[in-house]
């Protein structure tokens, strides 16, 4: 009788399947900047912007439903035995059942009010909430070892809405037409993720829900406070002379969650080998030495983030505020990235350290969402997206100082 592979060889991640996922991630990504083209050119530039001032201010629904359950699942799931059936089944009612208030609320908007901006923002959240708990759905399915469905998730999302962009064209299709299209999609790919997570066979024990509701809340604040500072900007820029700059920021930003989801993604992937190892020596000579790594992480991304602000601010003062050069902003977006990028890995050793680093994570990330939005508040009415994008290189100082003052 074959008996049945451990949880390490179930999670071991080798070039195969390494290139399956990262091609299943990239196939969506490219296929997201292909649909945003066809949408400059079949839309009008008002209605561009009101469909990326709703996009942007709605994108972060998708972490907030999808990254602390995902990065639970992704902890909890490999170290279980006994239990990983019922945890597998508490999350797949999240992705059952989450998105259904939200169509409602937006189906209600539709046949209220179908050509004005509250509804393409309720179309917009829904959207997000849906996308949100498709991605926890693949996660929960990697969880279990089957990594297969992530890449299938990834590139059929991204064909359909390519698809629908040309439709968009074609047709033309304004911009809630579009969404209600996209939902419907993102709907259909759920529920077909749905059928193959088992449901838990029976109600789970009241400690079992508190564990994975604690780890969910604080493992996925890092991204939730990320994605909420994204849409915070957009807001902020929304409300100032500079609105019509939110479709140039909306393009910028589609660059910068590429790079971020790179970053993102490799993280998920090795998350389950990550938490198996630190539960079992967590306390070890190698979990030192780990520690002593992301301190000298974190210090470059305080030093490098501090540099950032100073030269961007010079920059701004210099002529640049309110520019809307795409090339100045792609820059100011690229040069920005490497210091975000290392506070990031240190968040991401730290918060499977235990529940003390899951918590000083969160704070980290939640004091960073608030000097941003300050910040932004007192930018970007001169600035407009270049103020946006300086705004955002606060966060990876902020994150840094807090994860090195708890390192």
């Amino acid at each position: 009788m074959t008996s049945r592979p451990s949880a390490a060889e179930s999670h071991r991640i080798g070039p195969r399947r390494l290139l399956m996922l990262l091609g299943g991630r990239a196939t969506f990504r490219l296929l997201l900047y292909g649909s945003a083209g066809v949408l400059v050119a079949a839309w009008s530039q008002q209605d561009f912007n009101r469909y990326a001032a709703a996009i942007g201010a709605a994108s972060w629904l998708c972490m907030l439903v999808e990254s602390g359950p995902e990065k639970a699942a992704l902890t909890l799931i490999p170290r279980a035995r006994r239990t990983r059936e019922q945890i597998a089944g508490m999350l797949r009612a999240v992705v059952a059942y989450v998105p259904l208030p939200f169509i409602a609320a937006a189906a209600v908007a539709l046949l209220l009010a179908p050509g004005s901006q509250a509804a393409l923002f309720l179309l917009a959240a829904a959207y997000y909430v849906a996308v949100g708990c498709g991605m926890l759905g693949v996660a929960v399915h990697r969880a279990l070892g089957r990594y297969s469905r992530d890449t299938a998730y990834s590139s059929l999302l991204g064909f359909g809405m390519l698809g629908m962009a040309w439709l968009a064209f074609a047709v033309p299709l304004p911009p809630a037409g579009y969404l209600v299209g996209l939902l419907a999609l993102v709907t259909a790919l759920n529920m077909v993720l749905v059928r193959g997570l088992p449901r838990g066979g029976g109600a789970p024990h009241r400690m079992l829900r508190g564990v994975l509701a604690r780890t969910a809340v604080l493992m996925g604040a890092a991204d939730v406070m990320a994605n909420a500072t994204i849409g915070t900007l957009f807001v902020e820029l929304s409300l100032t002379s500079y609105a019509d700059q939110s479709g140039d920021l909306y393009l910028m930003t589609l660059g910068w969650g590429f790079a971020v989801s790179v970053v993102y993604t490799l993280q998920r992937i090795y998350q389950p080998r990550l938490a198996l190892r630190m539960g079992v020596d967590g306390q070890s000579g190698a979990a030192a030495r780990v520690r002593a790594l992301v301190r000298r992480v974190v210090r470059l991304s305080v030093w490098g983030s501090g540099l950032w602000l100073v030269l961007a601010g010079a920059a701004l003062a210099g002529g640049l505020a309110g520019t809307r050069s795409l090339v100045v902003l792609v820059g100011l977006l690229a040069s920005l990235l490497p210091g975000n990028a290392l506070a990031s890995f240190g968040m991401f050793v730290l918060e499977n350290t235990g529940e003390a680093g899951m918590r000083n994570s969160a704070r980290a990330v939640v004091l960073a969402w608030a000097v941003v939005t300050v910040l932004g508040a007192l930018v970007i009415p001169f600035a407009g997206a270049a103020g946006a994008v300086y705004s955002l290189g606060a966060q990876g100082l902020v994150v840094g100082l807090v994860l090195r003052k708890h390192l």
